[in-house]
């Protein structure tokens, strides 16, 4: 067992509980206060800035404080957020700053995150390894949504800080007596520059999906979770229900996925997952709350299972192509693209529909351009990997040849 699998689960399991308790709930907790679509992206865009400016610094941290610490901040960052949220409450004139909030958060979670993950894969097993860290984490954040959920309907945004707050020192002590070790590869190269970042550049269109994925990440997160709120006629509780009953499901398509991902041809099986990523929007376009109750759950499981597979395969391929090439940096450029791409889209567009009324009728044609665009995915590493009987390499300097 590599020396950091107990740290990372540990990690995992605390903040897929802590996520699923609120932090996943703020789409819909934003929309519940009376806010529309254009609020909701003026959010986004905040959370990208956040989240940039939380990388600049999580990246000077990395090699100067213990990953103990590391994980510290990253509880500390999940209370304040909570916190700002009870107190400042959630009203337009600090809506930028809960959601610059919430992306320092993220950052610290998902960044470390990823790169305790890296030091346990290979291109050999990233697949498997990627399918048990998301049935995992499903669980776990089944449990914190049910939680949540409960708290939300029937209690009061104050016992959603108490609890998240007792879990946050709970697991501190845990990661405290266990003491663990930074990996040496997370601390060995100096923080990115900038013009390192804006000098990047590879054969596998890496830089264009980097800025496409932003994207695509909070229209899954934020826009579908308001959808489904609407489809649970905007109810904490139904909503934790469905999204149970869907992620039950989605355990069930990542363990048979899983084991079989890294021995399939990978470029087939990628391209496969792209064009069932794109029939996942349209549906999410067609789907109605008026439909059947069956044919509801149908088109929810197809969904999931359309995205569960490209995500499963996506990540394949961002871990193996990290792995290849740059290592723990290319990581890092991937979070700088995609949260710059997510600050100005997001803002531009929240700007755009502002005066729209009866916002929720643009998630449709979102949808369907998010359906149009989804085949950019295909670009991603598709030199590199037609050449089936072909190895990548790197140079000595780590860059691609």
């Amino acid at each position: 067992m590599h020396p950091l699998t107990k740290t990372f689960y540990q990690y995992l399991g605390l903040h897929s509980l802590l996520i699923g308790i609120f932090p996943f709930f703020l789409p819909v907790y934003i929309w519940k206060q009376g806010f529309g679509i254009s609020e909701v992206s003026w959010f986004i865009g905040a959370a990208g800035g956040g989240f940039c400016l939380g990388l600049f610094v999580w990246d000077h941290l990395r090699y100067r404080i213990s990953l103990t610490s590391l994980i510290a901040v990253s509880l500390v960052l999940e209370i304040l957020l909570l916190l700002n949220v009870r107190v400042l409450g959630m009203h337009l004139g600090v809506l930028s700053l809960l959601g610059f909030s919430y992306g320092v958060y993220n950052c610290f979670f998902w960044t470390t995150q990823r790169a305790l993950f890296f030091e346990r894969v290979n291109t050999q097993n990233s697949g498997r390894s990627y399918g048990n860290l998301q049935i995992y984490v499903g669980f776990l954040l089944q449990v914190g949504i049910l939680a949540g959920g409960f708290l939300l309907e029937t209690t009061g945004f104050t016992y959603i800080v108490i609890c998240s707050g007792l879990l946050c020192v709970a697991g501190f002590i845990t990661f405290v007596f266990s003491h663990p070790e930074s990996p040496q590869s997370l601390t060995e190269f100096k923080p990115l520059k900038i013009r390192e970042i804006l000098r990047f550049k590879d054969q596998d269109s890496s830089k264009l999906i980097f800025i496409v994925d932003g994207i695509y990440l909070f229209l899954e997160s934020f826009f579908w979770v308001i959808s489904l709120f609407l489809l649970a006629h905007e109810s904490f509780t139904r909503l934790g229900f469905m999204v149970l009953s869907l992620a039950v499901i989605f355990g069930i398509l990542f363990y048979m996925l899983k084991n079989t991902i890294d021995r399939i041809a990978r470029n087939q099986i990628y391209q496969l997952s792209v064009v069932l990523y794109a029939f996942s929007w349209i549906l999410r376009a067609l789907v109605d709350d008026e439909d059947s109750l069956l044919s509801l759950f149908l088109s929810l499981v197809l969904i999931t299972f359309c995205t569960s597979f490209f995500r499963l395969a996506m990540n394949k391929r961002f871990y193996d192509l990290a792995r290849e090439t740059l290592s723990h940096r290319y990581l890092i450029l991937k979070s700088y693209y995609s949260q710059i791409t997510i600050l100005f889209v997001f803002i531009g567009f929240a700007l755009l529909v502002g005066e729209v009324e009866n916002s929720e009728q643009l998630l449709v044609p979102v949808y369907w351009v998010a359906a149009v665009f989804s085949f950019v995915f295909l670009r991603y590493g598709a030199a590199r990997y037609s050449r089936t009987n072909e190895l990548p390499t790197t140079s000595e300097s780590g860059q691609v040849r």
